[in-house]
């Protein structure tokens, strides 16, 4: 179902007014800034309904959902996101004020680039693994947003969501 309010993308930003073209920019700007060269000359548009219109120099596809257009991008031209393999760090605090739309876009890449991880902010706890995303309530009292990282290159991660936010401009890995 497009659009569905059950799926955890749209839990953690729903679709409203706007809500289509702030995740088409967080996504444009993962992939300018995506590992892959191949991935840089995607350009993806919002399709009625909360589908998406990605076209790449072999073609056209198209895709019923964000998750599924970032799994579609990442099972043909690699991963959205890497870890830089010099970061150790399991733990990295968010930047208070990440756009909802960017953090749906940053969650869906973490995903099918296999990483697990758990987000925690004041509205909700997100947590993304290869298998699965679900959100929660967040846990009483949590004081800083933060992402926990099963694998190392929590830190580098993060700078991805900043890309995806428009709070950092190029990619530095």
């Amino acid at each position: 179902m497009c659009g569905s309010a059950a799926t955890w993308t749209e839990r953690i930003a729903p679709l409203d007014g706007g809500g289509a073209i702030r995740r088409q920019r967080a996504l444009t700007a993962l992939l300018a800034n995506a590992p892959s060269p191949r991935l840089r000359r995607v350009a993806a548009a919002p399709w009625p309904g909360g589908g998406w219109r990605l076209t790449a120099p072999d073609g056209l596809r198209f895709a019923r959902s964000l998750d599924e257009a970032v799994a579609l991008l990442t099972g043909r031209y690699g991963p959205l996101v890497a870890a830089d393999p010099g970061d150790a760090s399991t733990t990295a605090c968010l930047e208070a004020g990440a756009s909802p739309h960017a953090l749906a876009v940053w969650a869906a890449a973490l995903r099918h680039a296999g990483f697990t991880a758990t987000v925690t902010t004041a509205r909700f706890t997100l947590t993304v693994s290869p298998a699965d995303a679900h959100v929660a309530a967040p846990p009483p009292g949590a004081a800083h947003e933060t992402v926990r990282v099963a694998a190392a290159g929590a830190r580098s991660l993060v700078r991805y969501l900043e890309i995806a936010d428009g709070k950092q401009r190029t990619n530095q890995s």
